[in-house]
């Protein structure tokens, strides 16, 4: 169902992908993190052919997250200042906005990385102060605060996800012990998804496309675990571990609705798959064949997935070869 086509390999230019994802645009443009072999980290475009250095040690000391993009080709990620400390970048029409930095409001920025939608507007997530974390939400004017842990919320996980629409998804937990998906913008936040009744724990990477639509892996009370989707109050099991799956770890959602599950199939290993099926809807999974190599890891989160189906890849052979990969569906 899908063929791989390679945006960029370790050698000569590039000498390490990891440990970041790569994403995709919906025109197919992929966008990734490397170190350069002859030193610094940038972030780099390709779309299979010749790759471009979008931002790199003439701009910054280092790029030190994933890059998200979008149609417009604007690319957003964390980085480290030349003069010390550290921001949250927009990148567009080859200029570096700042969206908010160390030297501003914020004790520290990330972990892990931003993601940003169409109108340019960059999630992420920062610390205030020593011991007060929060998700937020900037175009480089002005920021708001979703959420932070001055308020019922203890403990912020994975990446904060951001639609057309302007709505913040993103994994946290409450000081009561509640693990939450939660939805919204400032002051204005609804539960998708809690632990209580029905879910026993939740998966870190939660996904939203731009219908508000949500995906996300989580394990039952009742022992199984399962890939579901939330969409106007109604939740729906993608895949679950009574099936073909033996465990589900998370889930990347289109904006039309297709679900793409990183799970692990029964006595196999971990992968990306684009349905129930593991064998008609495999995209790439460890230990597959791949160009004169065995897969020995892959990564892929809610950045890496666009409109059309396509999938950003990063992953590892054996003969130590990294590479960004876009899977792209055939009709």
């Amino acid at each position: 169902m899908f063929s791989l086509t390679v945006i960029a390999a370790t050698g000569e230019r590039f000498s390490d992908f990891a440990p970041y994802v790569a994403s995709v645009n919906d025109a197919g443009t992929v966008a990734f993190q490397a170190e350069l072999r002859g030193g610094g980290t940038g972030v780099f475009i390709g779309t299979g052919e010749a790759v471009a250095e979008a931002a790199g040690p003439t701009l910054l000391a280092g790029v030190t997250s994933h890059p998200d993009v979008n149609g417009a080709g604007d690319t957003s990620f964390y980085g480290d200042l030349r003069g010390g400390g550290q921001g949250v970048f927009l990148l567009r029409d080859g200029r570096l906005q700042t969206i908010a930095d160390t030297h501003g409001p914020f004790a520290s920025i990330g972990p892990l990385g931003p993601t940003m939608n169409e109108a340019g507007t960059v999630a992420f997530r920062a610390d205030r102060t020593q011991g007060v974390s929060g998700i937020f939400a900037g175009d480089g004017h002005a920021f708001d605060a979703i959420a932070d842990t001055e308020g019922p919320w203890s403990e912020f996980h994975g990446l904060p996800v951001i639609n057309r629409g302007g709505t913040v998804v993103f994994r946290a937990d409450r000081k009561d012990g509640v693990q939450g998906i939660y939805a919204g913008r400032a002051e204005s936040i609804r539960p998708v998804a809690e632990t209580g009744d029905r879910f026993e724990t939740l998966s870190l990477f939660p996904s939203v496309n731009d219908h508000g639509t949500v995906a996300f892996a989580a394990t039952l009370r009742a022992g199984r675990a399962g890939i579901f989707t939330m969409d106007k109050g109604r939740i729906t099991p993608i895949v679950d571990t009574d099936g073909a799956f033996e465990a589900c770890r998370g889930a990347l959602i289109t904006s039309a609705g297709a679900v793409v599950c990183i799970a692990t199939p029964r006595g196999e290993s971990l992968g990306l798959f684009a349905g129930p099926d593991p064998d008609a809807d495999r995209i790439l999974a460890l230990g597959d064949t791949l160009f004169g190599s065995t897969v020995s890891d892959l990564a892929s989160n809610p950045v890496s997935v666009n409109g059309v189906g396509q999938v950003a890849i990063r992953a590892s052979l054996t003969d130590r070869r990294q590479l960004i990969l876009r899977a792209d569906p055939v009709a």
